[in-house]
């Protein structure tokens, strides 16, 4: 029955699209021609060519819309970011389409005004209800309709936190009917109870009155996946599997098909396609602005240097490891006498250190010795935001000492980080950096970047910054 539901929800969602793809089109259209504080049309637009268009434009969109994935059932934790940039990228297309079809078909003159009124109105028209309509099932969800039950196969560790994810987040609408398994004292009293063993797996979802079994097995179970598997071939139950990765150190965590064989991924960069590309353009912008911007101040900074500590260099390069373990030569603006290092070797800077200059001690307190890193950020070394980069001899040891420290390294290095405006910065805590730095790249979105910068520049003076 509930599939027949998805069907009709599906069908329906399919048809508020269109017909906002539509609404918006004429909306454009009539924007164009009778808005007052328009420019006046330079030709005529005669309403027969665009709603030939619009007829187009509706397939086009239906295609472009079911390409990626927008029609597909979800109950999971909704990505609202990622749907909404998905429809970004659609209205983009189909527009762009539209636009270069109708240049090279001279026969149909459509205003580009009208092209980008509709680029922005479909863009937004979309977002909005799609988030209204998400907003409207998960009420619906919450108050206890449009559910579907879940058994869960195993009553272990595992069993337990899948069990807690669907109870914290009544939202997505499953309903945990109970547990099959051996008895265990740790499930609790509150939770759903126990119907039986491995072995009734069958006769628990024969009924039809299981929607969805999740197999859950901790990795000392007695249970056989694939004999697990065998019993739920004649019901209509779907079926998910767990895999046990508790206690593992994962990262963008996921199961992908390569030429028919899945994998689980554990370890991945959240930075891969569009996201990529979205954060090396706003690197190189706002990096190549930001570099114009501060120009005067670094030469401020650098005369400050010759006149204060004349006897080195103003700049002073370091190699430190960035992305995917790669070594580069990070620039910084020279705060100490000139070889501080010659005699102790490499080591941390302390908050009283006695190799800092005076003029260094003011550029490290407001971390203006930072800024040369611009560069870094332009050249595709560092980005503005990231976990900040090491050098190599203190990795050496970090990674010996510190379970799945080099996992921050699938991020690029940046100038700041989430962990630094959480005040880890100097001598502080490694692990509590790296736990920092993980959650980050989780939580990783353009709008956290720029979050991250806005605090940066609020929190600009650190008393841990020496």
């Amino acid at each position: 029955m509930l599939r027949k539901y998805n069907e009709v929800l599906r069908t329906l969602c399919a048809f508020a699209d269109l017909s906002i793809v539509a609404l918006c089109w004429a909306g454009a259209y009539l924007l164009r021609v009778n808005a007052e504080f328009m420019p006046p049309p330079p030709g005529p637009h005669e309403v027969g060519d665009y709603v030939t268009v619009g007829l187009g434009l509706l397939p086009l969109w239906y295609i472009l819309l079911r390409q990626r994935g927008l029609y597909e059932p979800r109950r999971g934790l909704a990505r609202t970011g990622e749907e909404s940039l998905k429809l970004i990228q659609v209205s983009t297309l189909g527009t762009l389409t539209v636009a270069a079809i109708t240049f090279f078909w001279r026969g149909i003159p459509i205003s580009r005004l009208v092209l980008l009124l509709f680029w922005a109105m479909s863009s937004i028209g979309l977002v909005a209800f799609r988030a209204l309509l998400r907003a409207g099932l998960e009420e619906i969800r919450k108050r206890g309709l449009n559910r579907r039950s879940v058994l869960i196969v195993g009553t272990g560790v595992l069993a337990h936190a899948v069990y807690e994810r669907f109870r914290d987040h009544p939202a997505t609408g499953f309903h945990v009917i109970g547990f099959l398994g051996p008895s265990m004292a740790g499930l609790g009293d509150r939770t759903p109870p126990i119907l039986g063993g491995f072995a009734d797996l069958h006769a628990a979802v024969s009924d039809d009155q299981v929607d969805q079994v999740v197999i859950a097995l901790d990795r000392g179970d007695s249970a056989d996946p694939i004999k697990l598997l065998h019993e739920l071939h004649d019901t209509t139950a779907a079926v998910r599997l767990v895999p046990d990765l508790l206690g593992l150190q994962t990262l963008q965590a996921g199961i992908e098909d390569f030429a028919g064989l899945p994998m689980i991924r554990l370890v991945e960069s959240p930075l891969v396609g569009w996201n990529q590309i979205l954060k090396r353009a706003f690197d190189l912008t706002a990096g190549s602005l930001a570099l114009i911007l501060t120009t005067p101040v670094m030469a401020a900074i650098a005369l400050g240097i010759r006149w204060t500590s004349p006897e080195g260099p103003f700049l002073y390069t370091q190699e430190r490891m960035g992305l995917d373990g790669r070594l580069f030569h990070m620039h910084k603006f020279r705060t100490m006498v000139p070889n501080a290092e010659a005699e102790t070797g490499a080591r941390w800077a302390q908050r009283d250190d006695p190799r800092r200059t005076r003029f260094g001690a003011f550029l490290r307190s407001l971390s203006l010795d930072e800024l040369p890193q611009l560069w870094n950020v332009v050249r595709g070394e560092m980005s503005l935001v990231g976990p900040r980069p090491e050098r190599p001899e203190f990795i050496r040891e970090f990674r010996k000492q510190i379970p799945g420290y080099m996992l921050r390294h699938k991020m690029k290095a940046g100038m700041t980080g989430w962990a630094q405006i959480n005040g880890c910065r100097g001598n502080t805590s490694i692990e509590k950096r790296l736990d920092y730095d993980m959650e980050y790249a989780r939580r990783w979105s353009l709008i956290f970047d720029l979050k991250i910068l806005a605090l940066t520049l609020v929190r600009f003076r650190d008393p841990n910054a020496y």
